[in-house]
C-alpha cells in the first residue's frame, strides 16, 4: 500500500479568517483561482436576472442589542436557516439554530420537505416549505427563487445563513435582491475542487465568484476549500471553521450488554470483522467499491459484516451488485438510523470511500469513537485521517488498495488500537461545543445593522 501523496491534514483548532472587514467595509479580492489542469476559467457570463434584483433601497434599523447574547429586553429578532433538504438542517445544524434562539433569535427554517421535516419542527422552529433541487438548472429554482425573495421583503431578517449549493445560490440572491444584510454561506465542499470533472467547473465555479459579491461571510470546512474562498471577491470575509462539531466520547458510553444486544440484533456472526459506512446511497458516497473490496476481502478468507446505515437513490443499485457479487449475505442495508452512536461502538473499523467530501461527519465521529478509519484520499477526508496514523486513504477506484487497507487491519488488533487512539488524539478542536463556540464567535463579529455598524 502507497502512502497517498500531499498530507493536507489540518487541525480543528479554532477560526481562520481572511479579509476581514471593519463596520461592514472592504473586500477580499486576489487573482482568479485555476480551473482544472491550471487553465485560468473564464469570468461568467451576464445572466438575465429579474427586475426583483435591482440594488435595494435602505430598510429601516432593527433594535441594537447583542448580537448573540441572553437576556435581551428587546423584540427578539429574526433568523433564517435553509439548506435544500430539512434532512441537512437535522443532521447538522440543529445545535447552532439552538443557539440562536437562545440568544434571542426568532428562527425560521426553510428547506425541501423530507422524511427530517418533522423532527426540525419538533426541535421547535417554523419550518417553511420551498420547492429547492439539487438540480442547478431545474426550472422550479425560479419558483423557488420568488418565493426566498417574497419571504425575505416580508420578515427582513437580521441575519440569514443557509447551506448546501443550490439553495446556497439561490437564497444569496434573494436575500440580497430584497437588501438583507448578514448572510453567511457554509461551503460544506465546493463542487469544484482538484480532480473535478470539467463541467462542474463550468457550472458551479461561475455561481459562487458571482455569489460571493453579495455573501458576508463566506465559511468553509477544510483546507482546500479555505484557499480558493479567499480569492473571491467576497462582500465582507472568509472563514475556516472545524466542521460542524461531534460530541465527546461519540459511541464510547455503551455496554458489553448493549453491543451484544445490538450484535444480536443485527445477526452479526460472532468472531466477525464488522466495516461500518455510514452515509447517503449514493454515486458519491461510492459505497460499490467497499461492496468489491468486500468480495476480495471475502475470498481471502477473512469474515467480514458490512454495515451499510443509510437511504438514497443508489438503494436498489448496490443491493443488485452485493447479489452479483455473492455477498448478499455478509452485507447489511440498515436504512435510515438514529442510533449511530451504537454502530459506531459495534465497528471495528469506519470505511469511506467519497468521490467528493467536505469535512465529514462521520470521520469526526470516528475521531471521537476511537476508531480506525480507510477513506478516499480526496479533500476533507485529507483534513481528517493522517495515512499511516489514525487511518489508511486509498484512491477512488482502487478496489484493491482498499481491500489490503482493510486486510491490514483485521490481520492487526494492535495497530487498530493504535489508530483509534490516534485519532482520539485528534479530536479536541472537532468538538461540538468549541465549534459553537466558534460559529457564535463569528456572528458577534459580523452581524451588523442596516448601516454597517455593528450590533453592540
Amino acid at each position: 500500500m502507497s502512502r497517498p501523496a500531499g498530507e493536507d491534514m489540518i487541525q480543528g483548532t479554532g477560526i481562520i479568517r481572511s479579509g476581514t472587514a471593519a463596520k461592514g467595509s472592504g473586500t477580499v479580492s486576489g487573482s482568479s483561482p485555476s480551473g482544472p489542469a491550471g487553465a485560468a476559467l473564464p469570468l461568467p457570463l451576464p445572466l438575465p436576472l429579474p427586475s426583483l434584483l435591482q440594488p435595494p433601497s435602505p430598510l429601516p434599523l432593527p433594535p441594537a442589542s447583542s448580537a448573540i447574547s441572553s437576556g435581551s429586553a428587546f423584540k427578539p429578532r429574526k433568523a433564517a436557516y435553509a439548506a435544500t433538504v430539512y434532512s441537512h438542517l437535522a443532521a447538522f445544524h440543529l445545535p447552532f439554530m439552538e443557539d440562536l434562539r437562545a440568544a434571542g433569535y426568532e428562527v425560521h427554517a426553510y428547506a425541501c420537505p423530507d422524511a427530517l421535516r418533522e423532527e426540525v419542527e419538533r426541535a421547535g422552529f417554523e419550518c417553511r416549505d420551498v420547492p429547492f433541487s439539487r438540480n442547478p438548472l431545474s426550472p422550479g429554482n425560479v419558483k423557488a427563487l420568488a418565493g426566498m425573495y417574497r419571504h425575505f421583503k416580508l420578515e427582513q431578517y437580521d441575519l440569514v445563513h443557509v447551506h448546501t449549493p443550490n439553495a446556497g445560490w439561490i437564497t444569496r440572491l434573494a436575500a440580497f435582491a430584497a437588501g438583507a444584510r448578514n448572510i453567511f454561506y457554509t461551503a460544506h465542499g465546493f463542487h469544484f475542487y482538484k480532480g473535478a470533472p470539467l463541467l462542474n467547473w463550468l457550472l458551479y465555479y461561475p455561481l459562487e465568484w458571482l455569489a460571493a459579491r453579495f455573501t458576508d461571510v463566506l465559511i468553509t470546512i477544510n483546507g482546500e476549500d479555505y484557499g480558493r474562498a479567499g480569492r473571491f471577491r467576497l462582500r465582507g470575509a472568509a472563514a475556516l471553521l472545524p466542521g460542524v462539531g461531534v460530541e465527546e466520547n461519540y459511541g464510547r458510553s455503551h455496554t458489553e450488554g448493549e453491543l451484544a444486544d445490538l450484535r444480536q440484533e443485527l445477526l452479526i456472526p460472532d468472531g466477525a470483522f464488522v466495516l461500518l459506512c455510514m452515509a447517503e446511497l449514493n454515486g458519491n458516497k461510492n459505497q460499490g467499491q467497499l461492496l468489491r473490496a468486500v468480495h476480495d476481502l471475502i475470498n481471502a478468507g477473512i469474515p467480514v459484516c458490512c454495515l451499510l446505515a443509510g437511504e438514497g437513490s443508489h438503494e436498489q443499485r448496490y443491493r443488485a451488485l452485493a447479489g452479483r457479487l455473492g455477498i448478499r449475505e455478509n452485507v447489511q442495508f440498515l436504512g435510515y438510523r438514529r442510533d449511530g452512536s451504537r454502530l459506531m461502538a459495534a465497528a471495528d473499523v469506519v470505511v469511506l470511500l467519497s468521490q467528493r467530501e467536505g469535512l465529514p461527519k462521520v470521520l469526526l465521529e470516528s475521531l471521537s469513537a476511537g476508531k480506525p478509519v480507510v477513506a478516499s484520499d480526496v479533500r476533507g477526508c485529507r483534513d481528517l485521517v493522517a495515512h499511516g496514523t489514525n487511518g489508511f486513504r486509498v484512491a477512488v477506484g482502487d478496489t484493491r488498495g482498499t481491500a489490503q487497507a482493510l486486510s491490514t487491519l483485521y490481520r492487526d488488533a494492535e495497530l487498530r488500537k493504535r489508530m483509534g487512539q490516534a485519532g482520539r488524539s485528534r479530536f479536541a478542536g472537532y468538538r461540538l461545543d468549541a465549534v459553537r463556540q466558534q460559529l457564535a464567535e463569528l456572528y458577534r463579529e459580523h452581524v451588523k445593522d442596516r448601516e454597517g455598524e455593528e450590533m453592540a
